[in-house]
């Protein structure tokens, strides 16, 4: 059975990306992608009951991220099968994957399957380091044999799909520590250029602005002298908390409508 899928991904240190594009690849080898991690113009999309959707997020704080929903927001389905993805790093993901697929069921899709991933933290890397590996690529594959598995069934729509979460959703919690650079910054501009919320000022890239950084770990990645990360006493102290608390190997988990 072929399939068109459309992916959408929210994706500031490029893994949930890899997570998305791994499962598409899976089903389809004819795929549309819309990035929208710094895209904020974006028109309405349909996509067709006959296509499939694929939307993938990091979760920040147990939820959707803020700035994604709205874009998210702005695909329409009719009756249109879609695929949840949330990818978290090792602690939990709370709410973040049904409140995604609440978002796209609003917006009229029906979500036949759902998985949370595990990728290397964001804040405190050395929680989830080196994920996803091999095993994790492996349930993926599952996950997309399952899903399509349900594509090539008579009835797509099935039961109302059931995924761990709860409503109303968590309130977000926050910790006021922000990454910087550090001496070795050479100010050559590139994580405010990329930066999903316009945190950094271009003119003192050094810096950050606390109102606006969401602490999605973009700045870190991209930076090709590897001079911006998170430091200071207060963020060594929460790190080691948080190493301690989350070491433990989370798994998978994934949801299928009956």
């Amino acid at each position: 059975m072929k399939i068109k899928v459309t992916t959408v991904y929210f994706s500031a240190t490029y893994t949930t990306k890899r997570i998305v594009e791994h499962v598409a690849n899976q089903l389809s080898d004819e795929i549309t992608t819309y990035d929208i991690t710094n895209e904020d113009s974006l028109e309405e999309v349909t996509i067709p009951k006959e296509e499939l959707l694929i939307v993938g997020i990091p979760v920040y704080a147990g939820r959707v991220p803020a700035m994604a929903v709205d874009r998210i927001r702005r695909f329409k389905g009719e009756g249109t099968p879609a695929v949840a993805i949330a990818v978290y790093g090792n602690r939990d993901y709370d709410d973040a994957l049904l409140e995604l697929s609440d978002i796209l069921s609003d917006n009229g899709f029906q979500v036949i399957s759902a998985g949370a991933f595990i990728a290397q933290h964001c804040i405190f890397p050395q929680v989830g380091a080196n994920r996803p590996d091999d095993a994790d690529f492996e349930k993926m594959n599952g996950f997309a044999l399952e899903t399509k598995k349900i594509l090539e069934t008579d009835n797509k729509e099935g039961l109302p799909i059931q995924i761990k979460g709860n409503r109303p959703y968590k309130i977000p919690g926050s910790i006021p520590i922000f990454p910087s650079g550090t001496s070795s910054c050479k100010e050559c501009g590139k994580c405010a250029q990329l930066c999903p919320a316009g945190a950094i000022p271009l003119e003192q890239p050094k810096n950050v602005d606390e109102t606006k950084c969401i602490k999605c770990g973009r700045c870190i990645v991209v930076c090709p002298t590897q001079s911006r990360q998170f430091q200071g006493m207060q963020y060594t102290l929460a790190s080691e908390k948080f190493n301690s608390a989350y070491k433990e190997r989370k798994e998978p988990e994934m949801f299928f409508t009956i």
